[in-house]
């Protein structure tokens, strides 16, 4: 799995945008890719699960390292995994909870390897 960071800047201009059906919203600040970009690389994800950033809960976070790339140490649902399901069964190898925290989502990933980040070259 492949996750591709894009850092993003606000224009500094306000702009409408249409949504179609006679419905405008007006005098808004488009949000523009700007500045570095990296590729999270997920070799082996045995679990995902994607919540938006507003819904996500936080119940876990002193057990997670700093970063928009965060492992967990300890988790409700990395106990949940193990515990409830049948991957620690089937999937022989120490499992270990990652979270890529974007503008959009939040990703959780179940694994068995780190993720290789790498730069993006701007084009």
């Amino acid at each position: 799995m492949t996750i591709d960071l894009v850092c993003g800047m606000t224009s500094d201009e306000k702009q409408n945008i249409d949504l179609g059906g006679g419905i405008e919203i007006k005098g808004v600040y488009a949000v523009e890719p700007k500045g570095e970009r990296y590729r999270v690389y997920f070799d082996d994800v045995v679990l995902l699960q994607a919540f938006d950033e507003c819904a996500h809960k936080s119940t876990d976070l002193e057990h997670r390292d700093e970063g928009v790339i965060g492992q967990y140490t300890s988790s409700s649902l990395l106990n949940y995994v193990r515990k409830e399901t049948l991957l620690i069964d089937i999937v022989p190898g120490e499992l270990m909870h990652f979270e890529v925290m974007t503008g959009d989502d939040w990703f959780h990933v179940i694994t068995r390897e780190e993720p290789i980040v790498s730069a993006i070259e701007n084009s």
